[in-house]
């Protein structure tokens, strides 16, 4: 795969080669039903991250906003941190960068399931809305419970290449040619 760079020196690429050879034991750090190895499936999820809080700052611009402007505010700010560090442990093969991302999606999760679960509560229970508002509510659980089922997966893809990156580090997994490199 290779990107190239808009914003910086003319001519800059990122590179990122994973593929491995034969179906070995390389296979099992694959994900996306085989089809895509889990760093380059870590870059694409710090990468769209990072999409969601340019998109939620975007937002923020225009007064649109969620619960609360600060937590808005902490949310995108760590969010961004956290994404960065994942796409700098990548780039220098550095698996403990990623548990920083790793550790707040689980966090966020509990968090947003927490929220869905009360909003359920309060749709159902409080019996004065109309119908209109209670179907608003029922709209915004139902996509945060969508938003934790992805969540979800990109778990899953960080914590798997989690364990490439450091097996690759002990030594335990051989170097399969997968590379990060600027040209």
């Amino acid at each position: 795969m290779e990107i190239s760079c808009c914003l910086c020196l003319e001519g800059t690429r990122i590179i990122l080669e994973d593929e491995i050879g034969g179906e070995d034991e390389g296979s099992s750090y694959k994900c996306c039903r085989g089809d895509v190895h889990v760093k380059r499936a870590c870059f694409y999820v710090s990468i769209s991250a990072l999409v969601v809080c340019i998109f939620s700052t975007i937002c923020m611009f225009f007064g649109v906003y969620t619960v609360n402007l600060w937590l808005d505010i902490f949310l995108i700010v760590a969010n961004t941190v956290v994404a960065i560090l994942m796409m700098i442990g990548l780039y220098y093969d550095k698996a403990a960068l990623l548990v920083p991302f790793i550790v707040s999606e689980i966090a966020q999760c509990v968090c947003f399931f927490i929220l869905a679960n009360y909003v359920l509560y309060y749709t159902i229970v409080f019996r004065r809305q109309k119908f209109y508002q209670k179907f608003d509510q029922m709209l915004m659980v139902i996509s945060i419970y969508l938003g934790i089922v992805i969540c979800i997966g990109a778990i899953w893809a960080a914590t798997k290449c989690y364990h490439y990156l450091r097996q690759k580090a002990e030594g335990i997994y051989p170097d399969s040619g997968e590379r990060c490199m600027w040209e």
